[in-house]
């Protein structure tokens, strides 16, 4: 029995591993500026400036993204301004992890 409990418990850590690592690898570096990067479509922007992000076709997933006044907004590499950010926007965010957060420096609208 305790050796049944051993293995299901270093499978399961296992599985948390593998997974928790896929997750983070989808996100990629930025080669130029070594910033965490991601590609994806605005699912929703709340007030407190942070949306949400999601990843479609062979890498998914789900990224909160938070912004501030000294985030740079492009709109296809021209200056813009954040109330250009719009739901349903093809964006590339760059930015740097805290905790679970992506906080960006800069938004590229690509649409």
């Amino acid at each position: 029995m305790r050796r049944v409990t051993t293995s299901a418990l270093i499978l399961t850590l296992c599985l948390a591993v593998a997974l928790s690592a896929g997750l983070f690898a989808q996100v990629k570096k930025d080669t130029k500026t070594g910033l965490d990067r991601i590609t994806g479509t605005i699912q929703n922007i709340n007030k407190d400036k942070t949306l949400t992000v999601t990843q479609t076709g062979n890498v998914k997933g789900t990224w909160k993204v938070s912004y501030s006044d000294q985030t740079k907004v492009t709109e296809r590499n021209a200056d813009a301004k954040a109330e250009s950010l719009k739901e349903g926007q093809r964006v590339i965010v760059l930015g740097k992890y805290e905790k679970d957060v992506l906080v960006a420096a800069r938004i590229d609208i690509r649409n």
